[in-house]
């Protein structure tokens, strides 16, 4: 078997997947992920790449082909050549690292919950008016990792995000990413009287924005626990945050129609 790096191009990769006859079906989001790595400039080399057996045909690699013809744009991929046609059997059998594993791997701590509220931060600032689910939301481990390193005050936002989620039954990583997106758009203003009146909630007018948005989390929380469950949103649960805290910012009364799906997520107003 040997390897050396080469310059894949569109024109290339349609070669080689012409000699495709014994791959797994193509995934078409993993494709578009791959694509869009490509178009960023995000793409590098690694260890994994294309692999063609002793009779050249091409036994690893189809999707990362499919991505350079889709992105139009030629990249450097390690190529694997002369390789035993009895290896496909063992390819893609090992677990896949996540964002948590990744992140586990640099040293840091509360990894799966740390990971999910910098995939919510990333969604917000890339994706605020799209869906947060399926195939067109995915968001690389690189992207994670890069987030991450823009905005490294986050994580102190993990116990925060915990204890809100506690007191108010809103989920772990979007309480945590909504309240450090809304700290971060208010970097000079003092939030302590906001985290109480959604932490405890006593004491509040019935229009007061935090117990509004506590009360509507916890009929949220009570839908979700009943016989006909509802699956939970981080996209709801920031949406709403940032309803609520908008509307505590400018001193209103918040609308109680709820946040529906097809809206966008609202931008983060300053605190008056």
């Amino acid at each position: 078997m040997r390897s050396r790096v080469q310059r894949i191009t569109p024109e290339r990769a349609e070669e080689l997947l012409a000699a495709n006859t014994a791959n797994r079906p193509l995934s078409r989001s993993t494709v578009r992920a791959f694509a869009e790595a490509m178009r960023r400039g995000d793409w590098l080399v690694t260890h994994q790449g294309i692999a063609v057996d002793t009779g050249g045909v091409l036994v690893d690699g189809q999707h990362r082909l499919a991505a350079v013809i889709e992105a139009d744009v030629p990249v450097e991929m390690t190529v694997f050549s002369e390789v035993e046609p009895d290896t496909f059997d063992v390819l893609d059998t090992g677990k896949r690292r996540n964002a948590a594993d990744v992140l586990a791997i640099e040293g840091e701590k509360s990894t799966t919950l740390l990971a999910a509220m910098v995939r919510t931060v990333w969604l917000y600032h890339h994706r605020r008016d799209g869906s947060w689910s399926g195939g067109n939301a995915a968001v690389t481990n690189h992207q994670i990792v890069q987030t991450l390193d823009a905005n490294p005050k986050i994580r102190e936002f993990v116990p925060v995000g915990e204890r809100i989620a506690t007191e108010t039954g809103m989920i772990k990583s979007a309480a945590g990413a909504a309240s450090y997106l809304v700290e971060q758009a208010n970097k000079r203003a003092n939030l302590d009287d906001w985290y109480a009146g959604i932490i405890d909630g006593a004491g509040l007018a019935k229009t007061d924005p935090r117990l509004m948005f506590r009360r509507t989390m916890f009929a949220m929380a009570r839908r979700q626990a009943g016989v006909v469950q509802r699956r939970r949103d981080t996209r709801e649960h920031v949406a709403l945050y940032v309803k609520a805290s908008n509307a505590w910012a400018g001193g209103e009364a918040p609308s109680s129609r709820r946040f529906a799906a097809r809206e966008a997520v609202p931008a983060i107003a300053k605190v008056t």
